[in-house]
């Protein structure tokens, strides 16, 4: 176990990189920050503007939606974990191709044959080629998209409804033998647009990137990606990087730090059975500010899986719950202390802190006032009780 000199330092290290210690500012910030964190995570698209918000000084929603946009600044589209990122448009083939794609389009084609779908040359030729005729030009929704797909397999001579898991339902329910919306996001081919009211929106990745971008070797793609998080989130432990792209198989991960061997620095620190790994060496870092808000799977708590340099083991279970479920945390002192949750109210948002430790008076106020910020971001009343 790492002695907790080591642990503030490690602290130190990550907020300040993640720009939770010193905000982003000026032009261009939202691009810095999506590089900063290798991506910021995005399982509800309005939820990440939040882990924006904790990183960027006087951030507003408009400065992100200037970004992201057909040849914008900003793309988002599945990525490491089998997630939705927001990351820098210019490093697009680098964080998808980079993904382990490799590992997720062999599951596909698994899945195809266990439930009767097409195979996958079939799947791109009689799938997604015409559907990225069909779609030229325009952004469509979710619901287009899977109409048309089952229409096409309906020509195919293919059943175009299949039974699902019924989940909590006593009831078993139906829905598409196959949509492929993931895949043809693995494959380059979709990026998410937005949304449309509840429903998403999706644009063909040649319409919203720069024209004329060369695709890159898959391999320098996962050595640059492997790259790009050590640099962030480093010093890291191989299990590390494993965890955040746990798409990688052993073999590209073993290949690429190889690669990039004479760029990295390791080191081995008391209290520790792995080496770390890091692409430059020690420099010092301001202290994080004494309290920082993160919503809901923000790229902070979900970079790492040895997460001791923001969280000790035994309040794991308050953060991470069941079915891969993140919790919003609030650190103190660069450390969480508490989960929080929210929903609205009559004239309002009620938010309910739920301490992990004993918070002080002072530390409960600093919260508070850490809310009234994140109230004036919402521009609606935010209600604190703990």
């Amino acid at each position: 176990m790492l002695d907790q000199k080591t642990l503030n330092r490690l602290n130190k290290r990550i907020l300040a990189m993640q720009c939770l210690s010193k905000k982003a500012s000026g032009i261009a910030s939202s691009i810095k920050v999506a590089e900063a964190c290798c991506g910021i995570n995005s399982q509800d698209l309005k939820e990440s503007y939040s882990s924006f918000w904790a990183r960027i000084d006087g951030f507003n929603d408009s400065g992100l939606l200037k970004e992201y946009k057909p040849m914008g600044g900003l793309t988002r589209t599945w990525t490491v974990r089998g997630t939705m990122h927001t990351f820098p448009s210019k490093d697009y083939y680098t964080h998808v191709f980079g993904s382990g794609r490799d590992r997720i389009l062999g599951r596909y084609d698994n899945w195809a044959k266990r439930i009767g779908a097409p195979s996958h040359d079939v799947r791109i030729e009689s799938l997604y080629l015409p559907l990225m005729d069909d779609i030229k030009g325009k952004s469509v929704t979710s619901c287009y998209i899977e109409e048309f797909i089952t229409d096409r397999l309906a020509k195919l001579g293919i059943k175009n409804k299949a039974q699902l898991r019924r989940g909590w339902s006593s009831q078993a329910t139906h829905g598409p033998l196959w949509v492929g919306l993931t895949e043809m996001s693995y494959l380059g081919l979709l990026v998410s647009a937005g949304r449309s009211g509840s429903q998403g929106l999706w644009m063909r990745t040649s319409d919203w990137l720069t024209i004329g971008r060369k695709v890159p070797d898959t391999n320098d793609c996962i050595t640059q990606l492997v790259r790009k998080y050590i640099e962030q989130y480093g010093p890291v432990y191989l299990s590390d990087i494993a965890y955040w792209n746990n798409r990688l198989f052993a073999n590209e991960l073993k290949q690429s730090i190889k690669t990039l061997e004479k760029d990295l620095v390791k080191e081995s620190i008391e209290g520790s059975t792995e080496n770390f790994y890091s692409i430059e060496g020690e420099k010092d870092f301001v202290d994080p500010p004494r309290v920082i808000i993160l919503p809901e799977f923000d790229s902070l708590t979900m970079g790492y899986r040895d997460r001791s340099r923001f969280m000790s083991q035994d309040i794991l279970k308050y953060v991470s719950k069941p079915q891969g479920i993140i919790s919003r945390t609030i650190l103190v002192d660069g450390f969480i202390a508490a989960t929080w949750g929210r929903k609205r109210c009559r004239d309002g948002i009620e938010v309910s802190v739920l301490p992990i430790r004993e918070l002080d008076t002072m530390e409960k106020r600093l919260i508070e006032e850490k809310f009234a910020e994140y109230s004036d971001y919402l521009r609606c009343s935010v209600h604190v009780k703990f």
